[in-house]
């Protein structure tokens, strides 16, 4: 077969390709489907990925491929057909795609030469077939519901020492680093395992060395967070997403890809299993394990901590106190038997809220216009979203009255509160910014990083001071994140879970009680079907972002006029209305909401409508699926 004279290019911009490219004759021999190449795209030297290899193009005038930058490709048939289909779920171009599977130092022109070869492979690739030759076997998906139970560890390294003996690789992710050295513990115990650890902090060097041990088949599983889903395992066996409903699977800077639906597409292409671990699963993963009938293995809960609610309607806060009067006396009880508390508060600070008494000027970040949080121990105000900080004012900057007023409750005012009800106890902070666990206390205010903690340490009462305020956010997820967060606490309480609300009809609550996940999911589903939410329909959210208000809302409106144009019955396009953030880090931000049956039928649709979308400079848009 003769030498390919075209390579076609993909580049990790928002611009579709493949781009055709001339290949010259010293390097025809040695390009291949799946390699790195130097190129000029837009008069710009970048990096391009090879897609597709052919004799002939249907333009005449072609820039040539400077350089060969991979010895041996760094993509292979099965990453190529995942990035494709990744490109096309979640509307980005192929090379994002591809550069979003990449580790950093690979999206740049640096040379790539593996010690291992995979000869037939870069066979398989050579004049452009984009098959594999292994036989693949049917993917198999399951949920592991873990209610409590440390049963679900001997299931899961029996299952990962099956996949390592069969001489197949496996994926293990979570969704936060603090994760890692626990898990990594216990996955350790496996015989003949050879574990890479992925961490974002080490060395780039590092991180090049242990993606080509993975790709060489060094290495039998992997950790990781996020983006090791995409870790180049040549035979995966099975992938692990370990506490499956936590936020963080979901990338936050587009493609706002998520771990749930890559690990399905991955699980598809090369035939391998994929295990959901979850003490509350999404409702999304609920949904799709009953309809297209998952294997399900439930561990039942060894929890027999009692459950109390606290009716708030019967007391007054501003009069009394943060701590009702049933849950102050639990309090003394276990304080008096040598017991530990955790008062639970999701809100850091000391006040969420500094406004002048005179003129009612409130305090808030510049950069993102929300209410500045006054940290009291650090004598500073601080934006939750920017993490921008400043020095609370003497002095009113508007009307420079002397008086400036801090309201609201956060975790550093309960401890203020726990402090004066109970003197001879050691009080202290648990959050994100604590560098380690005070074991030494005897109450422990806490956000919600105390889940951080679950499987290493228990508590004999757990009280939680504001549950409504879990229900109120703008998610319409907000009532399975509230029922989560039951769920986790109770499964760290020994003794003792106390709840203190306004809604005791609420179903949420009404479930918590009982430990009813049925009911809560049955309720839960009923009315997001009832809404046309998530899993019954798709949500695609288009945001207009810019420095100017103005504009970004024009540009939003004219997007959603033309977007009307030609809208068809079966995809709902919503009004421009300001994001759930309308400001952050200087930019304002409009949204238009997209509801359909369908993804690919969303984006052909909205593609279609942004091609020659003219907006100004400096005005971007991007898409978010699956919102």
């Amino acid at each position: 077969m003769p030498s390919p004279k075209i390579a076609k290019v993909v580049v990790d911009l928002p611009a579709q390709g493949p781009f055709d490219y001339a290949i010259s004759e010293d390097i025809q021999s040695q390009i291949t489907i799946g390699c790195r190449v130097s190129i000029l795209f837009a008069n710009r030297k970048m990096v391009g990925f090879v897609v597709g290899l052919q004799q002939t193009s249907a333009f005449k005038k072609l820039n040539s491929i400077l350089s060969i930058l991979d010895v041996d490709p760094v993509l292979d048939a099965n990453i190529l057909q995942l990035t494709k289909q990744f490109s096309e779920y979640y509307g980005c171009s192929w090379g994002e795609a591809i550069a979003t599977y990449l580790p950093p130092v690979l999206r740049k022109s640096k040379k790539c030469h593996s010690e291992h070869s995979e000869g037939s492979h870069i066979e398989i690739l050579r004049y452009g077939v984009l098959q594999d030759d292994n036989k693949k076997k049917d993917n198999i998906l399951f949920l592991l519901h873990d209610k409590g139970s440390q049963k679900k560890w001997v299931f899961l390294l029996k299952k990962i020492e099956e996949v390592i003996h069969a001489q197949e690789q496996v994926i293990f992710l979570v969704p936060d680093i603090t994760f890692m050295v626990k898990i990594k513990n216990r996955l350790q115990s496996i015989v003949n395992i050879k574990l890479s650890v992925l961490d974002k902090k080490i060395a780039t060097q590092k991180n090049l060395s242990q993606w080509l041990d993975i790709k060489s088949g060094q290495v039998n599983v992997v950790l990781g967070m996020r983006s090791a889903v995409f870790v180049p395992t040549p035979q995966l066996g099975l992938i692990v997403v370990y506490d499956e409903e936590h936020d963080f699977y979901k990338q936050e800077q587009t493609p706002h890809y998520h771990v749930r639906q890559v690990a399905q597409m991955r699980a598809k292409i090369e035939g391998c299993e994929v295990c959901f671990v979850s003490a509350a699963p999404s409702a999304e993963i609920w949904k799709e394990a009953q309809k297209k009938n998952w294997q399900k293995v439930t561990f039942e809960s060894e929890q027999t901590a009692a459950i109390q609610l606290v009716d708030m309607t019967n007391y007054n806060p501003q009069k009394t106190s943060i701590l009702s009067f049933p849950l102050q006396s639990k309090i003394k009880e276990c304080l008096e038997s040598k017991q530990r508390v955790v008062l639970f508060m999701n809100r850091r600070g000391f006040a969420s809220l500094t406004r002048c008494n005179q003129c009612g000027f409130t305090i808030k970040c510049e950069r993102c216009d929300v209410n500045l949080t006054y940290l009291s121990v650090k004598n500073c105000m601080v934006c939750r979203h920017c993490n921008f900080s400043c020095a609370l004012p003497k002095v009113c900057p508007s009307c420079k009255g002397n008086y400036m007023r801090s309201m609201g409750k956060g975790v550093e005012k309960l401890r203020q509160e726990a402090s004066r009800l109970y003197p001879e106890a050691r009080v202290a902070f648990f959050d994100k910014d604590t560098p380690s666990f005070p074991a030494h206390a005897d109450i422990i205010i806490a956000t919600q990083s105390i889940i951080r903690m679950k499987e290493q340490v228990n508590f004999d009462l757990i009280a939680v001071l504001n549950f409504d305020s879990e229900l109120h956010h703008m998610n319409f997820r907000s009532a399975h994140k509230a029922f989560a967060l039951w769920v986790h606490l109770y499964q760290m309480t020994t003794k003792k879970f106390v709840v203190q609300t306004y809604m005791s009809d609420n179903y949420v609550i009404k479930s918590g009680l009982k430990m009813d996940f049925e009911k809560f999911y049955r309720h839960e589903l009923k009315h997001r079907k009832e809404l046309e939410f998530p899993p019954y329909k798709h949500l695609v959210l288009v945001i207009t972002r810019g420095l100017n208000e103005q504009e970004v809302f024009d540009c939003s409106k004219r997007l959603f006029d033309r977007l009307n144009e030609e809208v068809s019955g079966e995809i709902e396009v919503s009004d421009p209305h300001p994001d759930v953030q309308p400001k952050l880090r200087d930019k304002y931000r409009f949204s238009i909401l997209l509801k359909g049956n369908s993804v690919t039928a969303i984006l052909k649709f909205l593609k279609s409508k942004l091609k020659g979308f003219r907006k100004k400079k400096g005005i971007i848009i991007t898409i978010d699926v699956d919102y």
